[in-house]
């Protein structure tokens, strides 16, 4: 079976309630491609990196793109207008209530990284898809 590229965007307003809609429409795309083996851990990817942005950025908005890739990956790519602060893995401490998104993200993923240009920055996340998916 041939795999096209296919992707969907969309936009929201950096405000708590980004988090989850951003979730349900993540969650929906995969849904519609039938992709059913990755919702749960690209519903985990796309919480972690939205709240970074909510959260660590003033940028007014985030989007989203939802990638199917040629290969068997599925990229989830979060993007927002603060390309000089770069996220990076840090460790929490047993106590410690957060700082623990990133770590989540390189567990579920096969692979995830930053992509800086001057006026914003992508934040990536690649999952791969099942065979049977």
């Amino acid at each position: 079976m041939e795999r096209r590229q296919l992707s969907q965007i969309r936009v929201f307003p950096r405000q708590p309630c980004a988090v989850p809609d951003a979730r349900h429409f993540v969650v929906d795309v995969l849904k519609g491609w039938g992709l059913l083996g990755v919702l749960n851990d690209a519903a985990t990817v796309v919480t972690e990196l939205v709240a970074n942005a909510v959260q660590h950025t003033e940028t007014p908005t985030v989007r989203i793109i939802v990638r199917r890739m040629p290969s068997t990956a599925v990229r989830v790519i979060v993007i927002d207008k603060h390309p000089d602060l770069w996220p990076a893995l840090q460790p929490a401490k047993p106590l410690d209530i957060g700082g623990r998104g990133l770590a989540l993200v390189d567990v579920v993923t096969k692979s995830w990284g930053c992509t800086r240009l001057p006026w914003e920055k992508y934040v990536w996340a690649d999952l791969e898809v099942p065979a049977d998916a």
